[in-house]
């Protein structure tokens, strides 16, 4: 503009936040990317799961190509039905397919499926991978004869409990599945026998589930 005396215009975007004030794009475990090599289908696709009810119809508008009055529509209809909206899945799908492809999605809704209804066996070896990759707790097991003595000790030390009378408490309540097996109180001492080859997923992954939200994955 100085040198020849042209016009000169910029374009901004205002920083996208979420409602709380925070930057959009962060989560507690880091940014979120769209390389699948960074962040996966299935973590990218939690990501948009989590999206706040107040975030998720203005994110709609942001990052999909869905109709306006589709959005408004769907607005209406959450506002009307009761627990969980349905555009956190919307907005899920829609951003995921877009990135990753309609493989990439099937991949992160077969996971988060099995996940939720202990079906692991659906589960295939590159999505139990892709579950270690995104961060959910995983340990090494040990050989047989390494292994912790009671399962008290081994989900102690594996961040699943605090003490080992909480993950007693849980195995009372057959709270404990491993490979969406029920493991009960009778079985504490006996942790081989649990982690024993036959029940491993694809030859070496055991997910554990204690309680009804905390996972570790435990590989050979």
């Amino acid at each position: 503009r100085r040198m020849y005396g042209n016009a000169v215009y910029g374009l901004t975007m205002p920083l996208i936040t979420k409602a709380d004030g925070t930057k959009f794009g962060k989560t507690e475990s880091g940014t979120v990317w769209l390389d699948p090599a960074r962040t996966s289908p299935y973590a990218f696709y939690q990501f948009w799961l989590g999206t706040a009810d107040v975030d998720v119809y203005r994110f709609l508008k942001y990052f999909t190509f869905l109709p306006v009055a589709e959005i408004d529509a769907l607005q209406q209809a959450d506002e009307q039905r009761q627990g969980r909206p349905e555009a956190q899945a919307v907005l899920a799908r829609e951003v995921t397919a877009l990135v990753h492809g309609d493989e990439g999605l099937s991949a992160a809704q077969r996971i988060t499926a099995a996940l939720f209804s202990d079906d692991l066996a659906s589960l295939s070896a590159t999505d139990l991978e892709q579950l270690r990759l995104d961060g959910l707790p995983a340990s090494e097991l040990p050989g047989a004869n390494a292994l912790p003595a009671t399962l008290t000790q081994l989900l102690t030390e594996a961040g699943m409990a605090t003490s080992g009378k909480q993950v007693k408490d849980a195995l009372t309540r057959n709270a404990v599945l491993c490979n969406g097996r029920p493991v009960g109180w009778a079985e504490n001492e006996s942790p081989a026998a649990v982690f024993e080859l036959a029940h491993a997923l694809h030859g070496r992954y055991y997910v554990v589930r204690l309680g009804k939200k905390k996972y570790h994955l435990f590989y050979r």
